[in-house]
């Protein structure tokens, strides 16, 4: 633990602590130092544990176990935060000492109280930071999206469609604060859909429940939301070139190649029939011996024919369709756009206008193509006429919190709304509780 200085901090830490991925760095700055794993994983082939970011130097991702510090979207295994905070805080990456800094932490919506304490507790007395302060993540979004409209009038309310790893989360926000009884969540996120794919392909295809890192890097490369999901999902029933779905992904072996690709079945076609061009233009026919490896034993002896091939097709619209759907896994939710309206539903009239006008997406999992499409879609049936339906997206959904934090941290009215070490010490949780909520 560091020992407290007594001099005010010149150094404010942002942290956007997400359930998949934590991003650390200082106030003032554009982007952050770091975007790491918020947890650890254990390989069984290298038998090591890789901490936050170390994962970048894991050269084998197959099997691997991990132990992630949020769970549900919230903060439940502290000693493994607190090492991917101790590797953020340390001479690799942010190279400060606590008691010297301030820190601005992103939370989730209407986190519980229990939590807030221990976290309290992990702040002031495991690392012993001057002064801290926290902020639902949506929040901080909509400052974000502030900055990148700066040349647009504001608008006096928004919506913040939060659709993080752990779950989605509706947040009406009016004067920069959250309005709590409008917030509404949907318990489906990025984790969800990888262990729904996980499934599907293991029943399929192979046996795939324990590549997490794999199947989580072919949903993000292959999947879709859909904008007319019964014609797309019709497609399936066609084989060769006429199912337009079908995509071929070429799994890594760990060994020659350590991330999969994307098969191109325009460039195979093409090399095909440079090939048959290639053989009908030759003048001269080889001699007899020369053609002794039948065509059977080259085509085994390709680098093709060794390759393990994964085919996608209704699956890359199914995923992500669980936004939408969630009773197609047998979550009895209202899909995206149903809470959307729940959320509008639950402020006064004089809002809803507003929040249906400026509609806020961030997080990973709103990165899909077609997301924001789909989502005004299904929200122009639901909403009254007279209404009108804006739907912007972050421009970068994954650092949009982090962005907000580093703007708000860089306040000059940021310190009055900390609370230091020593008032903690005096005071206890309470005062953090009513002055995080003011």
């Amino acid at each position: 633990n560091s020992k407290p200085t007594m001099l005010a901090p010149t150094t404010t830490v942002v942290i956007d602590n997400g359930g998949h991925t934590c991003k650390v760095g200082f106030a003032g700055h554009a982007e952050p130092v770091r975007s790491m794993p918020n947890g650890i994983a254990k390989s069984k082939t290298e038998h090591k544990v890789f901490i936050a970011d170390q994962l970048d130097a894991c050269k084998d991702f197959s099997a691997l176990q991990y132990r992630l510090s949020l769970e549900r979207g919230c903060l439940v295994n502290w000693d493994v935060q607190s090492q991917v905070w101790g590797r953020a805080f340390g001479s690799e990456v942010l190279k400060i000492s606590p008691a010297d800094c301030r820190m601005l932490l992103s939370e989730i919506p209407l986190c519980p109280t229990a939590i807030q304490d221990t976290l309290d507790e992990m702040v002031f007395e495991h690392f012993g930071f001057h002064s801290y302060c926290t902020r639902p993540a949506p929040v901080l979004a909509a400052l974000a999206l502030r900055e990148q409209q700066a040349a647009s009038p504001p608008h006096p309310a928004s919506l913040v469609l939060d659709a993080g790893f752990s779950a989605c989360h509706c947040v009406p926000i009016f004067g920069g604060n959250m309005v709590n009884f409008g917030v509404r969540r949907l318990n489906i996120g990025g984790k969800i859909m990888t262990n729904h794919l996980k499934q599907v392909v293991s029943y399929r295809a192979y046996n795939v429940m324990d590549e997490t890192h794999l199947i989580n890097d072919i949903k993000e490369r292959l999947c879709y939301v859909s904008l007319d999901f019964g014609a797309e999902l019709a497609l399936t029933r066609f084989k060769g070139k006429k199912n337009t779905l079908r995509r071929d992904f070429v799994l890594p072996d760990y060994v020659t190649h350590f991330r999969g690709r994307i098969r191109d079945p325009n460039a195979e076609t093409a090399a095909a029939t440079a090939a048959a061009t290639t053989t009908a233009a030759a003048p001269v026919p080889p001699p007899r011996d020369a053609v002794m490896p039948s065509k059977k034993k080259a085509a085994r002896e390709s680098p093709a024919a060794t390759e393990q091939v994964l085919s996608l097709a209704n699956e890359r619209i199914c995923v992500p369709e669980l936004l939408f759907r969630p009773s197609d896994i047998g979550v009895e939710q209202a899909g995206l756009a149903e809470c959307v309206v729940q959320a509008v539903d639950a402020c006064t009239l004089d809002l809803r206008e507003s929040l249906y006008a400026n509609i806020v997406l961030t997080g990973g999992s709103t990165r899909y193509p077609n997301f924001s499409e789909r989502l005004q879609r299904e929200l122009r049936a639901l909403v009254p006429s007279d209404c009108d339906v804006g739907v912007t997206a972050a421009a970068n959904p994954l650092n949009s919190a982090w962005r907000g934090g580093a703007l708000f941290a860089s306040a000059d009215s940021f310190p009055a709304q900390t609370v230091t070490r020593a008032e903690y010490q005096e005071h206890g949780h309470s005062l953090c509780r009513r002055r995080f909520l003011a």
